[in-house]
């Protein structure tokens, strides 16, 4: 009992810790979305040269923050899809569209089963006709989910660019536990019509 006790212990102060460290990484970045605007353009050039000012070198590699209300995740998404990004959290998957644009595909990845914190825990909750908003310094996006696919790892032509549209694909491993299959969720960005 002792030990079940300490490992139940352990496990909560972990998630406390990684989920303080995400909310503080997110608040972090409102600052920056908060600052007068010639401030925040200036930030997102920075950004996009992957460069951050020094008052905010936590955030140096930080893409934006994914909100999806519905599985209640508010995360902040850094630039790159190997496993020291992912252990952090949510990471993009790099050399692909910048996020929003038309005839673009940009996709972010997240571990579904996480010891620590939520990532994408819950992605499995997510169906055709959810909105969610990613923020960048310079804009926030609003997505609608319009597909949602189970598929092979190697199947990364469902990330393609589809004419007409700005998608987003969210991607974590299928089922719980396992990494055999991709889910694979995509969105269309609906507030630049």
């Amino acid at each position: 009992m002792v030990a079940g006790a300490g490992l139940l212990i352990w496990l909560l102060q972990g998630t406390a810790k990684q989920n303080a460290q995400q909310q503080e990484w997110v608040n972090s970045f409102h600052a920056i979305h908060a600052a007068e605007p010639e401030t925040s353009q200036q930030l997102e050039e920075e950004r996009q040269e992957n460069v951050q000012p020094p008052q905010y070198p936590e955030l140096t590699g930080m893409e934006g923050v994914l909100t999806i209300t519905s599985i209640d995740l508010e995360a902040p998404v850094w630039l790159g899809a190997d496993q020291a990004t992912l252990a952090k959290g949510l990471g993009a998957i790099p050399d692909m569209d910048e996020p929003g644009v038309m005839d673009g595909s940009y996709a972010i990845a997240g571990h579904q089963a996480r010891v620590f914190g939520k990532q994408f825990n819950r992605l499995h909750e997510v169906s055709v006709g959810t909105t969610f908003t990613f923020q960048t310094v310079e804009k926030e996006m609003i997505f609608k989910v319009f597909d949602l696919q189970i598929v092979k790892p190697d199947e990364v032509e469902v990330l393609d660019p589809q004419k007409g549209k700005a998608i987003m694909s969210l991607i974590t491993c299928y089922p719980e536990y396992s990494n055999e299959y991709r889910l694979i969720v995509q969105a269309e960005r609906i507030d630049s019509k």
